[in-house]
């Protein structure tokens, strides 16, 4: 920014133009770091999804959408935590989820699996 204000050429609103397009898209980047990746709530699991599942990368929609999923569809994760699996595990029954759940931190992984597994118990001992 500093380099566009200094020079005052005929290409200075080629800089001011790319200087407030780094900022725009750094302000916008820190804000996504304050959207959750998974809500835990108590019927249910909202997970951050793009908009697209062509497109697994949230930083390039504006805004993720939150899919609902049920406990007992839960079957697992990716080893690198990219994806969540749902569905049966059957051939051709796992849909996998694109999810950004490499960014937590390993004790809300722990807490994330904890969850789950007794939610999954609960409804199994409901049935």
């Amino acid at each position: 920014m500093i380099f566009a204000i200094s020079h005052n050429t005929n290409h200075g609103l080629i800089f001011y133009f790319i200087a407030a397009l780094v900022v725009a898209l750094s302000l916008w980047r820190i804000n996504r770091v304050h959207n959750p990746v998974a809500l835990i709530c108590e019927k249910k699991l909202l997970v951050a999804v793009p908009w697209s599942f062509i497109n697994s990368d949230y930083h390039i929609s504006l805004r993720a959408f939150y899919m609902p999923v049920e406990y007992n569809e839960v079957a697992g994760v990716s080893h690198n935590w990219s994806q969540l699996y749902i569905g049966a595990r059957i051939t051709g029954g796992l849909v996998a989820l694109p999810v950004q759940l490499s960014y937590v931190s390993l004790g809300d992984k722990a807490d994330f699996q904890n969850w789950v597994e007794r939610k999954q118990e609960e409804v199994m001992e409901n049935t």
